[in-house]
């Protein structure tokens, strides 16, 4: 399991939201929502790859486990994504170039909230989760 590559994509992801989160507040021109609109996408491409990987490897390594609290802990992140992931397709289905320009206050405060989720979430991995899982592959190999 290449636990660099999903550090890696953290600190992808993180800062993607960050540059996001910073543009949000001045989005003024149609060039600006378009700028908002690309890192949205950039940021999806990266999400999307960060999520096959963890379900292809972090979460069935720790589903399979004979602890109850390590799989409860995986089904408790794999629910919280899931929400997580559900929110961010309708944000990116909704926020639009032109939705953002037509919005830019609303565009703000539901991409504020939503990467605030998103840095929780990439915490509680970094925190919970990729350790126990580096614990169990290191013990499996």
């Amino acid at each position: 399991m290449d636990f660099r590559k999903l550090h890696g994509q953290h600190q992808a992801i993180i800062r993607l939201a960050s540059d996001l989160v910073g543009l949000v507040g001045k989005i003024r021109t149609r060039e600006d929502a378009t700028e908002a609109r690309t890192l949205l996408e950039r940021l999806d491409r990266v999400l999307g790859a960060h999520l096959e990987l963890e379900d292809r490897s972090v979460m069935p390594l720790l589903s399979d486990s004979d602890d109850p609290a390590t799989r409860a802990l995986a089904l408790d992140c794999v629910e919280e994504m899931g929400g997580i992931a559900q929110v961010w397709a309708g944000h990116l289905a909704l926020w639009t170039v032109e939705a953002i320009q037509r919005a830019p206050a609303r565009f703000a405060s539901a991409t504020h909230n939503l990467m605030g989720a998103v840095a929780r979430r990439v915490e509680r991995e970094e925190r919970e989760l990729y350790p126990l899982a580096q614990g169990r592959a290191n013990r499996a190999a």
